[in-house]
């Protein structure tokens, strides 16, 4: 074999390992939303890691149009691509192997055309009915019949047609989050489950064994709902952590983990024709929702369900089959102009010298909290305060006292009407600061 032919095979074998290695990162970095970013996880692979360790792999229109192209003989971008998400409870007893019971469920509809998509969690006790099982929770589809059984249960739930799946455990969720060195994460409330752990509230960069106390624990006012919540705020503040991510090393500590964890149907190739298309796709461009329903009390001696709202469900997956939204365009419109109207009725409320505000460094820069402050007299501002957190912040938050809401995004908007601050009720972080709204600068902060 010629030289030249034999380096041909070495790079294209090279390139397959590569949208492989992308492949685990979208699908288990993310767990979820990282799917939704592909776009970015494209631009670090083909940009960073595919340049310093071999030629670049950029997938273009221009460059490769068959797998380009590939999108539309595969799927028709116009309609949603159906993904389901299973976190499952292997990994919580060590050497445990085989298909057990689903800890985690959520369906992903991207919409290629709209740059939309949505999250959907299903809440692990689901009544449902299993072929050749009866009536179970919709957990136990995993077990009986491994991926099929869940990808058959789901599509019978939801009426939307699964094409395809992907699988992460415990372990692997671990490491992932250690792999990005930790997610910055606010808990709102002390969970102490005897299940999972113990994790008091307040602010952390969360490691992996912190990170699968918030997400699995339903040791928790609401049970398995207020669990579901837990994911989708981890699941943001994860995604927001990886695509701040910038440095190389990091970057392939990330990859070289990410590609030992993965069980999923997606091909990698079309990963990354889905990345092409999805260009421009952010994570406000994703909502999320729960699968409707409640949890009754059941009768003496009869197993505890989630019971699903039929029609509220039917609703709802209608709704994300035909606009690839929770809501139709009509609701949505209204939903915008209700809550445009009440947040400047509440800012015209709002008397910026009555409001008392502390401003807090949490970047480690010197004068940061200081110069911040003078920003905001500038702007009305009579009472601020200034300190610095014990704990670096990646993300600013602005926190405030139950009934000062509007005071809080009011702030907010002073501080930078273009971003998307966190802001958060905390009555303790209001009294340990005597202030009705607090401000901790974050990385992320830019100075309007």
């Amino acid at each position: 074999m010629k030289r030249q032919e034999r380096l041909r095979l070495q790079k294209r074998r090279r390139r397959r390992l590569i949208l492989k290695i992308v492949a685990a990162l979208v699908l288990m970095g993310g767990l979820v939303v990282g799917v939704l970013n592909l776009d970015v996880v494209k631009i670090w692979a083909s940009k960073h890691y595919v340049r310093i360790r071999f030629e670049p792999a950029v997938i273009s229109r221009e460059e490769n149009p068959d797998l380009y192209a590939g999108l539309s003989k595969w799927h028709d971008p116009d309609k949603n691509l159906n993904v389901l998400f299973i976190g499952i409870d292997r990994g919580s007893i060590p050497g445990e192997e085989g298909n057990t019971r689903s800890d985690v469920m959520i369906l992903v509809s991207v919409n290629v055309s709209k740059k939309k998509a949505v999250v959907v969690s299903i809440p692990r006790d689901t009544k449902v009915t299993i072929p050749g099982y009866g009536t179970q929770k919709i957990n136990a589809a995993h077990a009986f019949k491994g991926p099929a059984g869940a990808v058959e249960v789901v599509e019978q739930l939801s009426g939307l047609e699964i094409n395809d799946y992907a699988e992460a455990d415990f372990e692997a969720f671990k490491n992932i989050v250690n792999a990005i060195g930790g997610v910055p994460f606010h808990l709102g409330f002390t969970i102490n489950d005897p299940l999972t752990g113990y994790l008091p509230k307040g602010d952390y960069n969360l490691n992996g064994d912190q990170a699968l106390i918030v997400v699995r624990s339903r040791k928790l006012p609401r049970g398995d709902l207020d669990r579901i919540e837990n994911q989708k705020a981890f699941l943001k503040a994860m995604i927001e952590k990886a695509v701040s991510i910038r440095d190389i090393q990091s970057l392939l500590k990330i990859l070289d983990t990410a590609v030992k964890y993965l069980e999923t149907t997606l091909d990698p190739d079309m990963i990354f024709t889905l990345a092409e298309a999805l260009q421009g796709m952010e994570v406000k461009d994703v909502e999320f929702a729960t699968l409707p329903g409640d949890s009754p009390d059941p009768a003496p001696g009869q197993p505890w369900y989630f019971v699903h709202d039929a029609e509220a469900a039917a609703r709802l997956f209608a709704n994300i089959d035909k606009y690839c939204s929770t809501k139709t365009p009509e609701e949505a419109r209204a939903e915008l102009l209700e809550q445009e109207m009440l947040r400047r009725a509440g800012e015209a409320e709002v008397d910026r010298a009555a409001v008392n505000l502390a401003v807090l460094n949490g970047v480690r820069w010197e004068g940061m909290a200081a110069s911040v402050a003078e920003l905001m007299k500038d702007k009305g501002y009579q009472t601020v305060k200034i300190g610095n957190t014990v704990n670096a912040y990646e993300r600013t938050t602005v926190y405030y006292a139950p009934g000062h809401g509007d005071e809080a995004r009011l702030v907010a908007k002073d501080l930078n009407a273009d971003a998307s601050y966190l802001i958060l009720e905390d009555q303790d972080v209001a009294i340990t600061y005597d202030a009705d709204v607090i401000v901790v600068i974050g990385k992320d902060y830019v100075r309007t």
